[in-house]
């Protein structure tokens, strides 16, 4: 367990630089908070696994889905702007 956790660890690490050093994190206003929300989930969901069982699916979904409402807010928020700019 401890191996896995260590190679997705990087994995996100790597990505996030990529993130950053692309500007792609500025560009979308909201994904890093939603990033950290999902983070926040999912340790929830893995506490309350130590009482009851939660279905794989519900896990994966929950954090995807919160990323997804943030890009989706980020890209709202964007052509917001766009257009009171214009």
């Amino acid at each position: 367990i401890a191996i896995g956790l260590g190679i997705g660890a990087m994995y996100v690490r790597s990505i996030t630089i990529m993130l950053v050093e692309k500007g792609t994190l500025a560009q979308y206003r909201y994904l890093e908070h939603g990033a950290f929300y999902a983070i926040i989930a999912l340790s929830v969901i893995m506490f309350l696994q130590s009482f009851i069982h939660i279905p794989e699916v519900i896990t994966g979904l929950g954090g995807a889905a919160l990323i997804g409402i943030s890009l989706w807010s980020s890209i709202r928020w964007n052509r917001k702007t766009r257009q009171a700019n214009h």
